[in-house]
Order: structure tokens, then C-alpha cells, then sequence
């Protein structure tokens, strides 16, 4: 029988199921919940266009009037005034978007990618409102912070997906130049005031690869430029966007926000391992790598794992106090390791605050480096183009076991000039070749450069190294002669004349299997010698810096 109390609970109970529904549905709304759109707008400009300078004003109102909805990097072209002081500061990020766009024209602004691609004059606020209202599969946020005494900025971005995202994506992050005024017009067409100037793109033109994001997935970086060519620091921000580099759409863009809600309470990063040589035979390094808070709580310890070809090799138990976007370099101090052909460094984060890290995207940091081939009988040679300043230039050869310096060089005397040095080394060793600037910018200044050969390969060069740059090789100095490219040499094998081309005047010398040198000479052109005359077997007849094998029947 139904009475007032069953009634009243049958009421209680529809409620009740009725709450755990809607609870239920928002609960699955929240999942897959998108987020709102902020527009990408890259407008392309010159000082000396005339049409940008009578359609800037009202795109940069429309800009502005959609606030923290609409990003906007300006990048500045090269054409139809060549002298644009705004495209000289950074030729190469501005032809890289210009390139992406194949664009030939300015004015021109390109709206997510895809949406618009044309004059800016083509967009109006009906345009931008109808774009808005397409919510976006991520959620981004982003943060810089300008350091004055290291004259760098660093930029922080975050995002995680909400829902699939289309596509094989990459984070693309411009640093900007708020507004930059000059009391005369840089060009020719009259304008005077600029906006939203791109000043760098990190971690370069070509983004960062964030691969497939699918609902949940997560990253962070930080990136930290050394400031050049910035009008005043004060106007200095940031802008970040999410893309396809094929489609070429772009999924959410942000603007600088001056705090920021993390997504996780105990997250870090490990990234950007260094102090490694690219080449190493010794099987003993010292690596760095940064560690960085993304969290919201403090971060005040965490273990860390490092490993070498998938094998631990040392265990770090880290504490210290990181705030959010606070890093710190850590020292791995010495590793051990057999070294292989290719190997890879992995540093790994195990553990955050004593508890496991919320986010595992970017517990991970990773370095290859080369094991190095043996070299043996081969002439070293060392070639160093100076800078501007080739006092400021020394090199060193030491063993990796004894420690002994064995051979070094410069400081040099001549600006912009190519030194040769032959590197003679008497024993069976692991070598550990560095070269030093003083002035802490390498070989930059100028046209400086250096190569380290083994024969005709390369082993290892460049020029923009800092302060100094170390690299290793196994050097055999017991063995006979090593056979490399084939020469001009015939017939081949051969009853005892043969004929040699040599291009140029060159030395021409004949070693037995011992290693012993039996003949030399020089020559320019066609060269005969009668092999027989030293008996039937094998010969080593090296032409400079080439040799080659000849069998003598």
C-alpha cells in the first residue's frame, strides 16, 4: 500500500538518480570539453609599401579591439624596400613564415593558418566573430620573464589537449616587440609606429614537434633568448600557436598572461643535456641537463635517472627549491659506459616531491653522440681559419689515459687567415682533441672556422663553440698503412710497371706491408715506376694524402 512516506522516498530517490545523471553528464562534458579560441593572426609588412601603411591602422584596430582572442606576430619582409631595419634585425625567421605562406606580396594576413590568407583590408569583425565561435581542441598558456643583467628574455608555454587533435603538430613560439616608434619613418611609406614585431622564433623557425595530441596529452617548454636588436625591453612579450606544418591550420594561439594557472600541482622537466662531446672513445663523461618546475606547489626534490644505451648508470637524488618556471643546471658528475657506434644519453625523472609526477610528457631528456672509429696511419691535420680576433685562439691534443698534453697550438697572429697544422702522434691512444676562444664567442667573429682531419675524412668542425668545444679520437700509430679512396693506379694487380696519375705536383711514396717507406718522389702528371724491382707482394703507394694497395705478381 502506498502511503505519504513511500511516496516522499520515491521523490527523494528520483531526485537522487536525477543528481548522479546530470552529475554523470558533466562529469563527460568536462572530458571532452574544448575551450575557446584565440586567433592567430601573422601579418606580413614593410616600411616601404605604401598599402601597409594606409592598412595597418585598421588592422591593428581590429587587432586590438578582440583583445586576449586574437595573437598577432608582424613579420617584416625584405620587399618592396629593401632597407626594412625591422626585416634586417632577423632575415632568416622572417623568410621561414614568409616561405610557410609562399607569400609574394604585402600587405598580406594570414588567420589560423587557413581560415584567410589575403590583404588585410579583406577582414572585418563579422570574419573574426564567426572564427571565435570555433572552439579549439586545446588549452594554452603562456608566461616570459625578461632578465635585464643577462640580457635574455625566457618564455614559458604550456597546453594540454581536450579533445584529438588532427594532424602531426608543432609548438611555434614568437618572441614580439609590443610597439616600436621612431621619430622618422624607416621607409619610405611615411609610418612611424609598428606592432606585434617579431623578434625571434623558438626554439627556431621550424618549431617544436609535439607529434599526434590526442585528449589529455600534455607539454611544456621553456625557451631563453639572448636579446638582440629589441628597441626597448619594457615592450617585450610573447605569442605561441599550435600548427600542422603540412595543412598548415593552426588548432590555439595565446598571448602572454602576466600569471598562470598550472595544470598540475607536482610537475617538472628535465631538457637540454649538455657538457657531452659529440664524439667520445674514452667511455667517460660528465653531463649537465636543466631541471625545471612546472607545477603549482614547490618543487623541492626529485629523483633522477640517467642512463647510456638503456643501461643506469647513475642515480640522483635531487633537493633544492624551484617555484613555477624556476630552473636550475644539475651536475651528473662522472659516468662510465662501453661505448658503442651511436649512443644515446636518456636522462629521466622517477620521481617529484616524493610523489610520482603528474605529467610525463617531458620527464624525459635525450642526447646521441658518436662513438669514434679508429684511426690508424693516417696523416692529422688541423685547418683554422681566424676570426677577427685570432689572439684569442689556442688548441690542445691530450691523452685520455696518461692526461699529457701532446700537441697545441696558437695563439695565432693573423686575422682571417688559414693555418695548417699536422698533429704527429707516436702512441696507441684515446685522444681528446679542444679548441678555446678567450673571447667566449668561438670563431664567429668573422669568417673563422675549423676542421680536424684523419686523410681526407673529417672528423670533426665548426666555428660557433663559446668559450672552447671538445671532441675524441682513437688514434693507432703501430699499424701499417691503411688503404683509402682508389687512385689512378694501373694496371692493378700488375707484373711490376704500373702508371700513375697524379693531379698536380704531389709526393709519391711506396711503404711495404711492414709499414716501411721504400720509395719516394715527387711528380706532376703520368708517373711510371717499375714495381719488380722490389720483389712480388703487396705495396701501399700513397699520392698526398690518399693510398692505395698494389699487388705485384
Amino acid at each position: 500500500m502506498w502511503n505519504i512516506w513511500t511516496i516522499q522516498i520515491q521523490i527523494n530517490m528520483k531526485k537522487h538518480l536525477l543528481l548522479v545523471a546530470s552529475l554523470a553528464m558533466l562529469i563527460s562534458l568536462n572530458l571532452s570539453a574544448q575551450n575557446e579560441r584565440t586567433l592567430m593572426f601573422e601579418c606580413f609588412t614593410n616600411t616601404s609599401c605604401g598599402p601597409c601603411a594606409s592598412q595597418n591602422p585598421a588592422l591593428d584596430a581590429l587587432i586590438n579591439a578582440n583583445g586576449n582572442r586574437v595573437a598577432a606576430i608582424k613579420y617584416h619582409m625584405s620587399w618592396p624596400g629593401a632597407n626594412d631595419p625591422m626585416y634586417l634585425h632577423n632575415t632568416g625567421d622572417n623568410d621561414a613564415r614568409r616561405g610557410v605562406y609562399s607569400v609574394n606580396a604585402v600587405p598580406h594576413t594570414v588567420v589560423d593558418g587557413t581560415r584567410f590568407g589575403d590583404v588585410p583590408s579583406g577582414l572585418n569583425q563579422n570574419m573574426v566573430n564567426n572564427w571565435l565561435a570555433i572552439e579549439s581542441p586545446l588549452e594554452m598558456r603562456l608566461s616570459t620573464q625578461v632578465d635585464e643583467s643577462a640580457n635574455t628574455i625566457t618564455v614559458n608555454v604550456m597546453g594540454r589537449a581536450t579533445s584529438n587533435v588532427n594532424g602531426t603538430v608543432k609548438l611555434f613560439v614568437g618572441v614580439i616587440e609590443k610597439e616600436i616608434h621612431y621619430t622618422s619613418a624607416p621607409g619610405s611609406n611615411g609610418e612611424r609606429d609598428f606592432y606585434s614585431v617579431m623578434k625571434k622564433l623558438l626554439p627556431s623557425s621550424s618549431g617544436q614537434a609535439l607529434g599526434h595530441l590526442e585528449a589529455g596529452d600534455y607539454f611544456a617548454y621553456s625557451y631563453t633568448w639572448e636579446l638582440a636588436n629589441v628597441y626597448n625591453n619594457d615592450q617585450l612579450s610573447a605569442v605561441a600557436w599550435v600548427q600542422d606544418p603540412t595543412s598548415k591550420e593552426v588548432f590555439q594561439a595565446c598571448r602572454e598572461s602576466q600569471s598562470i594557472n598550472p595544470f598540475y600541482n607536482n610537475e617538472a622537466g628535465v631538457f637540454n643535456i649538455t657538457n657531452v662531446k659529440s664524439m667520445i672513445c674514452s667511455g667517460v663523461a660528465q653531463p649537465k641537463f636543466e631541471l625545471c618546475n612546472y607545477g603549482s606547489s614547490v618543487l623541492t626534490s626529485a629523483d633522477i635517472e640517467v642512463y647510456v644505451n638503456s643501461e643506469l648508470v647513475k642515480t640522483i637524488a635531487w633537493t633544492g627549491s624551484l617555484n613555477i618556471f624556476e630552473k636550475t643546471t644539475v651536475e651528473v658528475g662522472e659516468i662510465n659506459f662501453p661505448v658503442a657506434e651511436n649512443n644515446l644519453i636518456e636522462v629521466k625523472i622517477a620521481s617529484v616531491n616524493g610523489t610520482v609526477d603528474e605529467a610525463s610528457s617531458n620527464n624525459i631528456a635525450t642526447l646521441e653522440f658518436a662513438g669514434t672509429p679508429d684511426i690508424a696511419g693516417k696523416t692529422l691535420k688541423l685547418t683554422i681559419r681566424t676570426d677577427r680576433n685570432p689572439q684569442e685562439t689556442t688548441w690542445e691534443v691530450k691523452s685520455m689515459t696518461t692526461g699529457q698534453v701532446v700537441a697545441q697550438g696558437g695563439p695565432y697572429e693573423e686575422p682571417n687567415k688559414a693555418y695548417n697544422e699536422i698533429i704527429d702522434l707516436n702512441s696507441d691512444d684515446c685522444y681528446d682533441f679542444t679548441i678555446y676562444d678567450a673571447g667566449g664567442d668561438g670563431l664567429t667573429d668573422g669568417t673563422g672556422i675549423y676542421g680536424f682531419k684523419a686523410g681526407s675524412t673529417t672528423l670533426f668542425s665548426g666555428n660557433s663553440f663559446g668559450y672552447s668545444e671538445s671532441n675524441e679520437f682513437y688514434y693507432e700509430a703501430s699499424v701499417g698503412i691503411e688503404e683509402n679512396e682508389a687512385l689512378a693506379i694501373y694496371p692493378n694487380p700488375t707484373t711490376g710497371n704500373v702508371n700513375i696519375f697524379c693531379d698536380g705536383e704531389q709526393t709519391i711514396t711506396i711503404y711495404n706491408m711492414a709499414g716501411q717507406r721504400i720509395y719516394e718522389t715527387r711528380a706532376n702528371g703520368m708517373f711510371q715506376i717499375d714495381l719488380s724491382i722490389f720483389g712480388t707482394g703487396i705495396y701501399a703507394i700513397q699520392i698526398g694524402e690518399r693510398t692505395q694497395r698494389v699487388i705485384v705478381e
